[in-house]
């Protein structure tokens, strides 16, 4: 619109410029007119074949009219006038469009260049955020896609032990090796220090992702800065089903980062989460035993006041508590579903943006029991607990 707008008011004056060349002074010869054709390019920015055809209709629609207006011998010097301004014009013109298409590329490449790590060639941390975020604007609601964040495993010990110049050869390779290995269209970025950013348009295969992240863990081991020490890296893999925005999907890939860190080195943890929409009550997530909801206490009275997400084992229920960590008020555990390090419990308890959600033991035996509060657990209830204890307890959890 703006281009038409341009093109109009141009148009209109050049009319006016000639109308006054041919009509209002006849016996004198065309100044004006020529110096307009001329100068077009310098004015207004256009297409080369626009403007041999747009100058090429003024020159008509002028003869046009001086042919009527002028006398044979003027009118035929003003025709080689008007032919040499073209040719003037369209020299000028593709002199000024190579000048500012070089200033232009000149641009794009110092913008890409001030977006990209000057150490590891990836996108930094600011083009990195604007980009995913551009990307999750632009997307489809529907469409997926795969957030991978990376986390060099003990990299202070590098440049503690091997030196500064070591940890800056290791974050090198570690870039080069994420270039290599992804697509040219996923958006690969240096979040700060030593942790990797990859958002993957379009992935939606769960066996897939699990791939790419084994094998990238494997090209780690392989990097080698001559003290004959393997490297390893941490990841936490999210698939997003589509209804969650940038910072969502970034967030729910940190926490997978993290459970991957409380777990031990050289760890992946993949969650694929689902499109759920936001819950009207608040939201307990129970880790249960499938055929026995009993165990943390699911009776009516507790799903009347609470939305109760039951899960059947620690990596799932993880994944929901990070899902919804805005609507979460209560953790509710089976122990016997607890592996001996409790990761479930730990990570609510280490996890800085977890540490205000209440988590209540469910024990079988007083081996469970104490085991739950070795973890730190806020309440421990027996599983034969009456219905009512349940409720009692659970009230006063949230209201800690």
């Amino acid at each position: 619109m703006t281009g038409v707008v341009c093109g109009i008011f141009y148009f209109s004056l050049v009319t006016i410029i000639m109308l006054f060349d041919a009509v209002a002074v006849p016996d004198r010869p065309a100044v004006w007119t020529p110096l307009v054709i001329a100068l077009f390019p310098m004015v207004y920015i256009d297409k080369m074949y626009k403007y041999g055809i747009e100058e090429l209709i003024a020159i008509i629609i002028y003869a046009i009219i001086a042919f009527f207006n002028k006398e044979p011998e003027l009118y035929t010097r003003e025709l080689y006038m008007l032919v040499a301004a073209y040719v003037l014009s369209m020299l000028s013109a593709h002199i000024i469009l190579v000048m500012r298409s070089r200033e232009g590329l000149a641009m794009i490449e110092l913008k890409e260049l001030s977006s990209l790590d000057k150490l590891t060639h990836v996108l930094n941390k600011d083009a990195l955020m604007q980009r995913m975020e551009s990307h999750y604007e632009h997307k489809k609601p529907e469409e997926s896609c795969a957030m991978l964040m990376i986390d060099l495993d003990n990299f202070k010990d590098v440049n503690d032990n091997l030196g500064h110049d070591s940890g800056d050869r290791l974050l090198e390779r570690v870039g080069q090796l994420l270039i290599d290995n992804f697509r040219a269209y996923d958006i690969i970025g240096r979040y700060g220090g030593d942790e990797f950013v990859v958002l993957m348009p379009k992935m939606n295969d769960m066996t897939i992702l699990e791939t790419r992240c084994r094998t990238l863990q494997m090209f780690m081991t392989d990097i080698n800065l001559g003290n004959g020490q393997p490297f390893t890296a941490s990841i936490g893999a999210i698939i997003d089903g589509g209804n969650h925005s940038c910072n969502e999907i970034f967030r729910m890939a940190d926490d997978a980062l993290y459970k991957s860190k409380l777990t031990g080195k050289s760890r992946c943890t993949a969650w694929n989460i689902e499109c759920i929409e936001n819950p009207s009550k608040p939201v307990i997530i129970a880790l249960t035993d499938e055929n026995n909801d009993k165990a943390i206490g699911l009776c009516g009275v507790l799903s009347d006041e609470f939305e109760i997400v039951k899960t059947h084992n620690e990596d799932e229920a993880l994944r929901y508590i990070s899902q919804y960590h805005e609507h979460l008020e209560l953790v509710a555990v089976n122990m016997s579903l607890v592996d001996e390090s409790g990761i479930i419990i730990k990570y609510l308890k280490k996890r800085e943006s977890f540490t205000h959600v209440p988590i209540l033991a469910v024990a079988s035996s007083p081996e469970e029991s104490f085991q739950a509060k070795e973890l730190g657990s806020d309440e421990v209830i027996m599983i034969d607990s009456e219905d009512e204890l349940y409720k009692e307890t659970v009230n006063r959890l949230i209201r800690m």
